[in-house]
């Protein structure tokens, strides 16, 4: 049987091995940081987010998770935090209400009231409102970088993003998302300007689909070109859709040392 270019769980023997790593190491991690947890940024009780400080006036990178827009939670990548704070970085991870339940514009409009809510209260938190970047796997890939077409941020990272969401709408995905052709391409970022310029650096893993989460990640470059990002792309050696993301626990990994150059 083929599989589709972004059916990634089916490109690895086990998803849950992954899953149940990212969720251990986060649950430790919260217990070595100095974490504010569960802070309320909406309405819903899906719209809280999670705030580790590196130290008054550090530059904030906030993290959007995948999970194809219907499961995981930030809780599952608190350890990220292990890399960017000793690099001077504080850490935020957002949570958002998960399709079906939550239609896909009400994604991205959650994500976007989360960023908004951290800039306004960025005195409470002591981080730097000029130095507030986004990033996410994934799902949270396509979300931080909506987030960018409407929002201004200092940087985006995109690692495994989706960015086209006609290829998705075409996919076992829209089983969930329920997208027709007209709000595929109105929810896709690559059909918008970003709201200013700044610097996007997108990546996938070498052993991901060349027509699948590669070809997404160059779509997102070549569309905000344009608008004058400097914008790059580039594959991570030797990895797949989860092993990426470990890459971000360490601190001396050039994947977290690139983060942590574009949030400064």
């Amino acid at each position: 049987m083929t599989l589709h270019p972004l059916d990634s769980a089916g490109t690895v023997p086990d998803i849950a091995v992954w899953l149940e790593r990212y969720a251990r190491e986060s649950a430790t991690t919260r217990t070595e940081r100095a974490c504010l947890r569960n802070i309320q940024y909406g309405e819903t009780h899906a719209e809280t987010l999670d705030f580790f400080p590196a130290g008054a006036g550090a530059p904030l990178a906030i993290f959007i998770h995948g999970g194809y827009w219907r499961r995981l939670d930030k809780d599952d990548f608190s350890y990220i935090a292990q890399g960017l704070l000793p690099l001077g970085i504080s850490f935020a991870a957002i949570n958002y209400g998960l399709a079906p339940e939550t239609p896909l514009r009400e994604i991205i409009a959650q994500c976007r009231h989360a960023v908004k809510w951290i800039r306004n209260n960025n005195d409470r938190l002591e981080i730097n409102p000029a130095r507030i970047s986004v990033f996410g796997h994934s799902a949270g890939g396509h979300l931080a970088a909506m987030v960018a077409v409407d929002i201004p941020v200092h940087a985006v990272a995109t690692i495994s993003g989706l960015h086209d969401l006609d290829q998705v709408r075409e996919s076992f995905a829209n089983e969930w998302l329920g997208l027709d052709e007209r709000e595929a391409r109105a929810l896709s970022p690559i059909r918008f300007a970003p709201a200013r310029r700044f610097r996007l650096y997108a990546t996938a893993g070498q052993r991901e689909s060349e027509d699948g989460f590669k070809a997404q990640a160059r779509a997102l470059v070549d569309a905000w070109k344009p608008y004058g990002c400097a914008a790059e792309y580039e594959e991570s050696p030797g990895d797949d859709h989860f092993t990426i993301m470990m890459r971000l626990m360490n601190p001396s990994d050039p994947l977290t040392k690139k983060i942590a150059e574009l949030a400064r």
